[in-house]
C-alpha cells in the first residue's frame, strides 16, 4: 500500500518549499488563483498533495494520482512528479507513468531512476527507436538492467533497430562494472543479426574479465552451435554443467548438441536421466520428446509421448505429435486417428487440417464429409473453419461444385458470414464472374475494410473485365490497409500494367517478385518488362522460372509474353 504519515509529509512539504503556506488559506470551497514558481509551493498546490494524499491513504489511488500529475505538471517538481510515478506503477498505469517520467526527466535531467523507466515502458511498447536516447542516458548513468531489456525484445525489434543498438552499444562510454554486461549483450544483437563471429569475439571478451560468467557462456555456446562447432560448443556448456547440473536450459543445449555430433545414445541416455530426475515435470518431458522429435528420433519421443498420456490421458495435445511421428514413419491412416484425437488446445485446428490433408485421393471423398461432419458437431464454435476445410479438400479434387453447394447451403443459413461469401467468390470466379462479383460486393458492403476482399476483388476485375480504373481504386485501398502483403503488392502492379504505366508496374512488380518467389508474379513482371521493351531482364527472369518451375502454367504464360514482344 502506498501510504505517507502526516507529519512527516507536512514536514516534507515544508523542506520543499522553504518557507511558510498559510493553510488556511485554502478550503474545497474557494481555492486561490496560484502563481507556480518551481521549488516553491503555494495554498493550491499544497491543498491537492494533502487532498491526494488522504486518498491514497484510502486507498483512492486514481484520484491521487491525478493529483499528483496535475501539480507535477505545474511546478516541475521532480519529487511530485516521482510520486505519481510511483502511484502509476502501483496501478500499472502505463500511460499515466509515462507521463509521470517524462515529467520528472524535465525536473530532473541528471536522475537515471526516470529514464530507466521511460526506456523500459517504450522498449516494452515496441517503440525501440523512441527509446534509444533514453536508454543510452539510462547507460551513461550506470543502469545497466536496460541492457536486459533490450536483449529479450529482439523478436519485436527490426533488422535496422537491432543494428542501431548496436552501434550504440559499441561506442558507448559505460561504466566499468558494466562492461561485462554490456558486451554480453552486443554479442546477443550481433548474433541476432547472424553476425556469429563478432558476437563470438564479444562473448570471448566478457569471459577474459570474468572467466564463469553464466550469460557469456551460455551465449558462446549457443554461437558456436550457430558457427556448426559443435564440439566447441559442447565443451562450453558442458563447463556451465559442472556449476549448475540441474538447469534445464543448459541440459536442453547438451541434448541438442550431442544429437548434432550424432552422439544419438548419449543424447537419448540423457533424456532419460533427466526424466528420472524430473518424474512429475509434465513440461520438461514434453520438451524433451519434442527435442527427440526434431532430430528424428521417433521412438524416444512416441516413448516419453505415450507416457504422458498414460499419467494424463485428459490431455491430447501429445496425439498431435504422435500423428507427426505416424507421418514420418509413413503410417498415414495412423497418423489420421492421432490428429483427430487432439480434442483441445493449441494445435488442434492444425491437427484436424492435417487429418483432411491425409486424405490424398478423390475416392476418399465419403470420408473426408464424414469426418468434417464428426467435426462440426464436436466443436461448433469452430464451424465456419471445417466447412472452408471440407471445401478447400472438395474444390483441390475437382469436387468444386460440391464445394459451391455446400457454400451455397451455409450461406441460406449464415447469409451475413463474410468468410463463407469470399471463398465461394473465389470458387466462382473462373466459372461465373457475375456471381462471383456479387459475393464480393456483399463481403464489403459487410466489412469495407477487408484488405484480403479488397484485393481479390480488384484483381478479378483486371482478369475479367477492362475497368481497371474500378479495379485500380480497390487495390489501392487494398494497398492502404496492408501495404507489407505481395499479393496485393503484386496486384497493384498488374492493374498498372493493364493501364499500360509500365515504369510504375516494373517497381511494384519487382517488388513483389523481392518478397515472394512465385511463377505466377515473375510471369507478370516479365509481361511489364518485355512491353516496356527491357527484353534482356525479362528473358532472365524467364531462364530462371523455367528452370525452377519447369511445368509452371504462368512460366507458359510468361514464354508467350515474350513471344507477342520479340
Amino acid at each position: 500500500m502506498i501510504t505517507l504519515r502526516p507529519i512527516l509529509l507536512l514536514a516534507a512539504f515544508i523542506s520543499f518549499s522553504g518557507c511558510a503556506t498559510d493553510l488556511h488559506s485554502s478550503s474545497s470551497a474557494t481555492v486561490p488563483k496560484a502563481i507556480y514558481q518551481p521549488g516553491e509551493l503555494n495554498g493550491e498546490t499544497l491543498f491537492d498533495i494533502l487532498s491526494a494524499e488522504l486518498a491514497a491513504n484510502q486507498e483512492h489511488y486514481h484520484y491521487s494520482l491525478e493529483k499528483y500529475l496535475k501539480q507535477a505538471e505545474l511546478t516541475r517538481d521532480p519529487g511530485l512528479a516521482k510520486r505519481a510515478a510511483s502511484i502509476a506503477q502501483h496501478l500499472r498505469d502505463t500511460q499515466a507513468l509515462t507521463k509521470a517520467v517524462k515529467l520528472w526527466i524535465i525536473a530532473d535531467p541528471d536522475e537515471s531512476e526516470p529514464r530507466q523507466i521511460l526506456a523500459n515502458i517504450l522498449i516494452t511498447q515496441g517503440k525501440f527507436t523512441e527509446a534509444l536516447p533514453h536508454f543510452n542516458t539510462a547507460l551513461d548513468q550506470g543502469q545497466g538492467k536496460v541492457l536486459l531489456l533490450i536483449t529479450s525484445q529482439l523478436s519485436k525489434m527490426s533488422d535496422t533497430e537491432v543494428a542501431a543498438y548496436i552501434e550504440l552499444l559499441e561506442a558507448v562510454d559505460i561504466d566499468k562494472n558494466l562492461d561485462n554486461e554490456r558486451l554480453v549483450a552486443l554479442g546477443i544483437l550481433q548474433a541476432h543479426l547472424k553476425q556469429y563471429s563478432l558476437a563470438l569475439q564479444n562473448f570471448n571478451r566478457a569471459l577474459k574479465s570474468t572467466a564463469d560468467l553464466p550469460n557469456a557462456l551460455y551465449q558462446k555456446a549457443e554461437t558456436l552451435k550457430n558457427l556448426k562447432r559443435y564440439t566447441e560448443a559442447l565443451t562450453t556448456v558442458r563447463l556451465l554443467l559442472a556449476g549448475a547440473a540441474d538447469d534445464r536450459q543448459y541440459n536442453a543445449l547438451e541434448i541438442q548438441l550431442l544429437f548434432l555430433l550424432k552422439q544419438n545414445k548419449q543424447g537419448i541416455a540423457k533424456i532419460d536421466q533427466l526424466i528420472v530426475k524430473n518424474e512429475n515435470d509434465v513440461p520438461l518431458q514434453n520438451y524433451l520428446a519434442l527435442t527427440a522429435l526434431d532430430f528424428n528420433q521417433l521412438d524416444k519421443s512416441r516413448a516419453i509421448l505415450e507416457k504422458l498420456l498414460l499419467a494424463y490421458p485428459d490431455n491430447t495435445a501429445p496425439y498431435f505429435y504422435l500423428g507427426i511421428i505416424a507421418e514420418r514413419s509413413e503410417h498415414p491412416l495412423q497418423a489420421i486417428d492421432s490428429y483427430l484425437k487432439v480434442v483441445s488446445g493449441s494445435n488442434q485446428l492444425q491437427a484436424h487440417t492435417r487429418a483432411i490433408s491425409l486424405h490424398k485421393q478423390a475416392s476418399d471423398k465419403g470420408q473426408v464429409e464424414k469426418i468434417t461432419e464428426q467435426l462440426i458437431l464436436s466443436h461448433k464454435k469452430n464451424q465456419t473453419t471445417y466447412l472452408l476445410m471440407l471445401a478447400d479438400w472438395l474444390n483441390k479434387f475437382e469436387f468444386s461444385a460440391d464445394a459451391i453447394s455446400l457454400l451455397d447451403k451455409h450461406i441460406l443459413q449464415q447469409a451475413d458470414n463474410t468468410d463463407l461469401l469470399y471463398t465461394r467468390a473465389m470458387y466462382l470466379e473462373p466459372v461465373d464472374f457475375s456471381a462471383a462479383e456479387r459475393d464480393f460486393i456483399r463481403v464489403l458492403d459487410l466489412s469495407p475494410n477487408n484488405a484480403v476482399a479488397l484485393n481479390a476483388y480488384g484483381y478479378t476485375l483486371t482478369v475479367h473485365t477492362d475497368r481497371y480504373q474500378e479495379a485500380l481504386k480497390l487495390i489501392e485501398r487494398a494497398l492502404a490497409l496492408a501495404p507489407k502483403d505481395p499479393a496485393t503488392i503484386d496486384s497493384m502492379g498488374w492493374v498498372l500494367y493493364k493501364l499500360k504505366r509500365y515504369e510504375e508496374a516494373i517497381k511494384y512488380l519487382s517488388q513483389a517478385y523481392l518478397l515472394y518467389d512465385d511463377p505466377e508474379v515473375a510471369s507478370h513482371l516479365i509481361a511489364a518488362l518485355a512491353d516496356n521493351n527491357d527484353f534482356e531482364k525479362a528473358n532472365q527472369l524467364f531462364i530462371k522460372i523455367s528452370n525452377s518451375h519447369p511445368n509452371n502454367k504462368f512460366v507458359e504464360q510468361a514464354r508467350q509474353s515474350l513471344e507477342k514482344k520479340q
